[in-house]
């Protein structure tokens, strides 16, 4: 008990030691002499509890080898029962071990681990860690919880990230002044000696992991992908519904581009708008995960989407078209609902709208005689149209799932918009 309670109060002692209080060099020094004095009576100490824990087990051991000598019997008969080899008996699951369960049932309790406790049971030995590091394992986590908001933009980054630091090579660290103790966490393999506390002296110290982060994978499987994700070590791209949620009515019902990352403490986002114009960019934290959806297609945000569906759009079908206040901002995405022509008295079986050469696009969000209730496109040579009192608007993609649509509607304002 001595030796424990020595073991525990010590760092107390030494992380008064390190702590930045005192500047001047001869107190530094003596800081320092003080910390190493210390580290060197914890490893003594601990070599001493070792030790004693080692003659503990070396007599359980001996005493146990005593009982199986006195009945031979016995100890023979568990081993067939743990087995399975006694006839008319079932194995006994918990003596079955891991590895020798069946490759498919082994494969089925993988499956059913969260990631946590996969990316734990790889830290076993080397056969566990082959099989929790199987990306088939890994993609259906990925596709659990990020298939959503990650998309093929975003796997095609990362990859692209991944090339990138194999041809650049790793990073260098800052250069920062060696303390004593650094100096001697180099030469001696202390067990311990290597934590952040230990290092105050950086110049730019990083902050260490959380204690449920999953071990680091090798960076090509999907297993690293998840983690970068998980971790908020990667920014990937996504779009946000409704950007600058708060005072910003003019963004209601629009999805713009950005760059995101993941904050586990609060399991929400930080989005990382482009520049709009002259503005710089701007970042908007606490993005809920209903604000996010993978890009629906590939067009970046500054350029033109093809408009494949304008011949067969017809009143009442939803869809969302691109929108830019000027030349210099990328696209947005902007929801709407196809209208009637003005000489329509929109009657279902009546109506020919879908006949004509124009397309009557409306925002119902706006109120009647808006500027922004309504405009119209040309069905067959529809490229940009606007100017730039009104915005431009681009291609048009028709919105094909009630998923899609109802998401849309979520975000239906209160109150009319004008």
């Amino acid at each position: 008990m001595l030796h424990l309670l020595l073991i525990s109060t010590i760092p107390a002692f030494t992380l008064m030691l390190v702590a930045p209080a005192a500047t001047h060099k001869h107190c530094k020094l003596v800081r320092e002499l003080g910390l190493v004095a210390l580290l060197l009576v914890r490893e003594l100490l601990q070599h001493s509890a070792s030790a004693a824990w080692c003659g503990r087990k070396k007599e359980r051991e001996r005493e146990r080898e005593r009982v199986v000598r006195i009945m031979p019997s016995k100890a023979k008969a568990e081993p067939a029962l743990a087995a399975g080899e006694g006839e008319g008996t079932e194995p006994n699951a918990a003596a079955l071990p891991l590895l020798d369960l069946p490759e498919l049932t082994l494969e089925r309790v993988l499956e059913e681990l969260e990631p946590a406790s996969l990316a734990a049971m790889a830290c076993v030995c080397a056969a566990l860690r082959d099989r929790c590091s199987a990306d088939s394992l890994w993609g259906r986590h990925v596709d659990r919880k990020w298939g959503r908001v990650l998309g093929a933009a975003a796997r095609k980054e990362w990859e692209a990230e991944l090339t990138a630091q194999r041809n650049a090579g790793a990073p260098s660290r800052p250069a920062r002044r060696r303390s004593l103790a650094d100096s001697l966490a180099c030469a001696w393999p202390f067990s311990w000696i290597s934590c952040r506390w230990l290092k105050g002296d950086a110049v730019a110290a990083e902050p260490a992991p959380a204690p449920s982060s999953p071990p680091s994978p090798p960076a090509d499987t999907v297993a690293a992908w998840y983690r970068a994700v998980e971790c908020g070590d990667f920014w990937f791209p996504a779009q946000v519904y409704n950007r600058e949620q708060d005072g910003h009515v003019g963004f209601v019902l629009s999805c713009y581009d950005a760059h995101l990352r993941y904050d586990r403490r609060t399991d929400t986002f930080t989005a990382r708008y482009p520049p709009h114009g002259r503005k710089p960019a701007k970042e908007e934290s606490g993005v809920q995960w209903s604000r996010i959806r993978a890009p629906p297609v590939s067009t970046p945000a500054h350029d033109l989407h093809a408009s494949g569906c304008l011949g067969n759009l017809r009143p009442g079908d939803h869809f969302e078209i691109q929108w830019r206040k000027n030349k210099d901002f990328p696209y947005g995405w902007w929801y709407g609902v196809v209208g009637h022509q003005e000489t329509c008295n929109a009657n279902d079986h009546l109506c020919r709208c879908h006949e004509d050469d124009m397309v009557v696009l409306e925002f119902k969000h706006y109120a009647a005689g808006s500027r922004w209730r309504q405009t119209t496109v040309s069905r067959k040579d529809h490229r940009e149209k606007g100017d730039e009192t009104d915005g431009f608007y681009g291609g048009i993609r028709k919105l094909q799932t009630n998923d899609e649509i109802s998401t849309w509607r979520k975000f239906w304002p209160v109150d009319v918009l004008n």
